[in-house]
């Protein structure tokens, strides 16, 4: 299913669903037709004392787009009381509608190298504060930091989680006030650059055989060389990798700079939280005014000095980060102390601002075009973003527009791409012997309109913890170009604790650009190896072979785990079931490993139950033990044939409770599908 968007997302380069030629995919020639949309532009305004003007009208705006005059047709007014007006039915702005949402985006920036150790805890705490207090529904917030060694990171992906923004500001680490003048070794990038991370991936397409038995042999497609392209916990951004030396103090201004650029790149109302004693160049503060990025700097260190507690008003009130904020069309606040006023002023000041939308003729020339609003009042100062770019084929973005796009999949709770795909995931609890407990499983079709094109992809997976910390992050590149109108199903091994995980796939054609992305939630439960122990289930789908891709790092030959290490018994010419299920499919084949520790053969009682997601309804099921078999270390393989009712397209859910009779020990092991 196609994830679309009402209206043009402002200056985020769109996916291209270019199509292409199947017999001849060197030929492929990419075709983007001009199209009428909705460019929407964020705009504040501020009268001569820095505060929001709230009561403007449409008819005050005017508003160029490469210095033609453009009318506007969108408006909507945006403000603390959430208040915005719309056009009435014969086309006329009227108003005021009340507004539900403020969609506001905040990234939090904690400065390390220019903090000392109260700073940082001030800082934190203030964050904290404004997230707890003044956030509204639909705002989101980033968390960044930087620090001497490692330059600017990301600990957290926009989200609207209040849980996620507090514990990405906790996860935030550095050495309060290294100024990094002093050179050190072995600092290792958090980013590894895209010309670092290439690894081909190698098609095996030996004839295997698979039986019932138990034979290892599995068609898959793996990878012989699968790095790491994300540090466990941080993202670097806004700059290049660190390698054997670190930053100096004014590298700072440089890594704002890039961070200005990359703002550019991201829809909506955009605020800068900066929590910060360094200096900061005023030509910066203005390439955040031309990114529609106002800047709240908030000065972290205590300037009290002196026997009588004295403040020196030039370093303390008059720093230049005050200068640095004020260019961004921001606000600099003194002290950091005042946590209140700080909150307030910020909520205020970013919490009121216009909407203008006017219709543009879409080219796909990557061309930009300057924009320009102006107010008829007078003594007002207009903040907007000074322009966008025409989309672009993908081969033509940056690596900045690139990695950002990546970031926005990855990592967004719901992504901001104009047309992205939907790549069902499938969780999965089993143990191979060689170290693994985890399995992420997908699928995608190897298709320009339904998935990923028959040309050079990349392949990515992402584990997070319950604190949403990134515990593994995998790439791998294929060449699909041999595999055209096939089904592929990529899957990642991952040694994990007990706890709570979420699973993210993403695939990238790297020639259009055109992506798909799935998440799913992973519960790895603590084990009594004294017991019985039941693995989750998987479930395939009697009619086809399935070719797997292997996303997990490999070891030496001799210890290379596969899919079938986790589920050592599969049956001829079935395919996994993950999450959809065809209009024809009429039976299941419920593979279900577990680990007996009595030395007699236990008696066990398997279960099935399904019911509707919606209406709760249960259907009978028919259901009969094909094979089992136990295999080195204890582990045993149970196959269960199901016969399938008459469904209705929709959700069902199918719960299986495997039991020991001679221990009672039971596992209820629950998973969901669509009917298509």
């Amino acid at each position: 299913m196609r994830k679309k968007t009402y209206l043009a997302i402002f200056l985020l380069p769109a996916l291209v669903a270019g199509s292409a030629s199947q017999q001849n995919p060197a030929q492929k020639i990419l075709r983007h037709d001009a199209a009428v949309v909705v460019k929407l532009v964020p705009v504040r305004v501020l009268d001569r004392n820095g505060r929001p003007v709230t009561d403007l009208k449409v008819d005050d705006f005017v508003l160029y787009d490469n210095k033609e005059l453009k009318k506007i047709t969108e408006f909507e007014i945006h403000g603390l009381e959430g208040f915005g007006a719309a056009p009435d039915k014969t086309g006329t702005i009227v108003g005021p509608t009340r507004l539900k949402e403020t969609n506001r985006k905040y990234f939090v920036l904690l400065d390390f190298q220019g903090s000392d150790a109260a700073g940082v805890t001030n800082a934190k705490k203030a964050a904290e504060q404004f997230i707890e207090t003044k956030l509204q529904p639909g705002d989101e917030v980033a968390v960044l930091y930087y620090t001497g060694l490692t330059g600017l990171n990301m600990t957290q992906y926009l989200t609207s989680d209040k849980k996620k923004m507090k514990k990405g500001i906790d996860r935030a680490q550095g050495f309060p006030g290294v100024s990094g003048t002093t050179s050190y070794s072995g600092v290792k990038s958090a980013y590894l650059p895209p010309s670092e991370t290439k690894m081909p991936v190698q098609v095996d397409d030996r004839p295997k055989n698979i039986s019932g038995s138990g034979e290892t042999n599995l068609p898959e497609v793996y990878t012989t060389k699968t790095e790491q392209i994300f540090a466990e916990g941080s993202i670097n951004v806004g700059g290049p990798p660190v390698e054997a030396r670190a930053r100096n103090a004014q590298e700072f201004s440089k890594s704002m700079s890039e961070l200005a650029k990359a703002m550019e790149y991201i829809a909506g109302s955009k605020n800068l939280l900066l929590f910060s004693s360094q200096a900061i160049n005023k030509t910066v503060g203005l390439e955040f005014a031309a990114s529609n990025t106002p800047a709240f700097t908030i000065n972290t260190k205590n300037w009290i000095e002196g026997m009588f507690g004295t403040k020196r008003k030039y370093t303390y009130t008059e720093h230049p980060l005050k200068d640095f904020s004020l260019a961004s069309g921001g606000q600099y606040f003194a002290d950091i102390k005042e946590v209140t006023t700080i909150a307030e002023d910020v909520q205020m000041l970013s919490g009121n601002y216009y909407v203008l939308g006017y219709y543009i003729n879409e080219q796909w020339d990557g061309q930009f075009h300057q924009i320009q609003v102006d107010v008829k009042k007078p003594d007002y100062r207009v903040f907007v973003q000074g322009g966008y770019n025409n989309p672009k084929p993908f081969d033509q973005w940056t690596d900045l527009e690139k990695q950002i796009q990546l970031y926005d999949l990855a990592f967004a709770d719901q992504p901001i791409a104009k047309e992205t795909l939907d790549a069902p995931v499938d969780p999965l609890f089993s143990e191979d012997g060689k170290g693994s407990n985890g399995l992420l499983l997908s699928k995608f079709q190897v298709d320009a309109k339904t998935g990923i094109p028959p040309d050079k992809a990349e392949l990515f997976t992402f584990i997070f913890d319950k604190d949403n910390k990134v515990v593994q992050a995998l790439r791998g590149e294929i060449d699909l170009t041999t595999h055209a109108q096939k089904t592929l199903y990529p899957y990642a091994m991952a040694s994990l604790k007990p706890g709570e995980y979420e699973l993210r796939f993403v695939a990238r054609d790297m020639t259009t650009g055109q992506a798909l992305m799935g998440k799913s939630a992973l519960i790895i439960p603590g084990l009594d190896r004294s017991g019985t122990i039941f693995y989750s289930p998987l479930l395939l789908v009697p009619g086809q072979e399935a070719q797997f891709v292997q996303m997990s790092p490999p070891k030496r030959v001799s210890q290379r785990s596969s899919f079938i290490n986790f589920y050592p018994l599969l049956p001829l010419h079935c395919r996994p079931l993950v999450k959809t299920l065809g209009p024809n499919d009429k039976r299941l084949i419920a593979v279900i490993p577990a680990e007996f520790q009595a030395k007699t053969a236990p008696a066990v009682h398997v279960g099935f139950r399904l019911t509707a997601a919606s209406t709760g309804e249960e259907f009978p099921l028919e259901t009969r033990i094909l094979e089992t078999k136990k295999f080195e270390k204890g582990k045993s393989v149970l196959v269960v044939e199901i016969d399938l009712p008459i469904l209705s397209p929709g959700e069902y859910q199918i719960e299986i409770v495997a039991t020991d009779k001679t221990t009672q020990a039971r596992a209820v092991m629950k998973t969901s599908f669509r009917k298509q």
